[in-house]
C-alpha cells in the first residue's frame, strides 16, 4: 500500500454552515475514553461508562469585526445560546466528520508584532463519520 501524506491544508472546516478555512491555523478533534474495566472471577469485563466525550480544538487568527468573522460568530453564539449546539464539519481527504459542539468565547488580544491568534476548545455533544 502506498503511503498517504496529508497536511493541514487537506482539512476543510465549517461551523454553522460557514467555511472558515482562511481564519483557522489548526483544527483537531480530541476524544476521551468512555470505557472502563472491572475484574471478575471470569476475567476482565469492559463496559461503557458514558457517551464518548471530546473537544474540537481550534487555533484561529483573530478576525474581530470582519464581515463573516469566526471570532464574532463564536462569541455571539456563546453569548446568546451557550447551551445550544452548533453544527461543525471537518473534511479530510474525502472523509467528513460531523459534530455538534457547544459554542465558547475565543480570547481577544495578543502580543506585538505577532499575528494574533486565539485557541478555543468546543465541547463535542455528538459525532459521526462518513
Amino acid at each position: 500500500m502506498a503511503t498517504l501524506i496529508q497536511t493541514g491544508r487537506d482539512i476543510a472546516l465549517t461551523i454553522a454552515s460557514v467555511n472558515y478555512d482562511e481564519q483557522i491555523q489548526s483544527g483537531s478533534a480530541t476524544f476521551q475514553d468512555a470505557t472502563a474495566s472491572v475484574e471478575t472471577l471470569n476475567g476482565t469485563v469492559d463496559y461503557t461508562v458514558d457517551n464518548e466525550k471530546g473537544t474540537v480544538d481550534l487555533v484561529l487568527y483573530q478576525d474581530w469585526g470582519k464581515t463573516g468573522s469566526v471570532c464574532d460568530a463564536l462569541w455571539d453564539a456563546a453569548d446568546t445560546a451557550p447551551t445550544t449546539t452548533v453544527a461543525c464539519t471537518m473534511a479530510i481527504n474525502g472523509k467528513t466528520f460531523t459534530f455538534t459542539v457547544l459554542p465558547k468565547r475565543p480570547t481577544a488580544g495578543g502580543a506585538a508584532p505577532d499575528a494574533i491568534t486565539t485557541t478555543v476548545s468546543l465541547p463535542i455533544r455528538s459525532i459521526s463519520k462518513a
